[in-house]
């Protein structure tokens, strides 16, 4: 589902927890505000360890993606955003099992103090492609 402002296109395929687009679609590309391992269809953080939470946003993102007719193959950039630096490796080990191996996008990671609903990670993504 989405709303349309000139060629710009707001998709709402998962419930915003603030005032913002969960994707905003210009020309090809595809900007995916940060999510994080909400449960599905809920305003409630899933409750497990870095590695759920890891799974949970990244399925979220996903989602976000194949609303505006996207997939993880089309992402070019992403930044994580993780409340402890010493989650990198659990992190990486999950987030890599979305992408075709080798084909990753660009990306940051950060350490931050706090999260929205005291979350572990958030992710936001840029994606491409074209529609031509």
């Amino acid at each position: 589902m989405f709303d349309s402002l000139g060629s710009r296109q707001f998709f709402k395929s998962v419930t915003a927890i603030a005032p913002y687009s969960p994707a905003v679609r210009q020309g090809d590309f595809l900007f995916v505000s940060g999510q994080i391992a909400l449960v599905p269809g809920t305003q409630d953080l899933l409750q497990g360890s870095i590695e759920q939470e890891s799974r949970q946003a990244l399925e979220n993102l996903g989602k976000v993606l194949r609303s505006a007719e996207y997939d993880y193959r089309d992402v070019v950039s992403a930044a994580l955003f993780l409340k402890d630096l010493n989650d990198y490796e659990k992190v990486n080990a999950i987030y890599a099992a979305y992408f075709p191996e080798g084909v990753y996008p660009a990306r940051t990671v950060l350490e931050v103090s706090r999260m929205p609903k005291n979350a572990r990670i958030e992710i936001n993504a840029i994606a491409y492609k074209s529609h031509r």
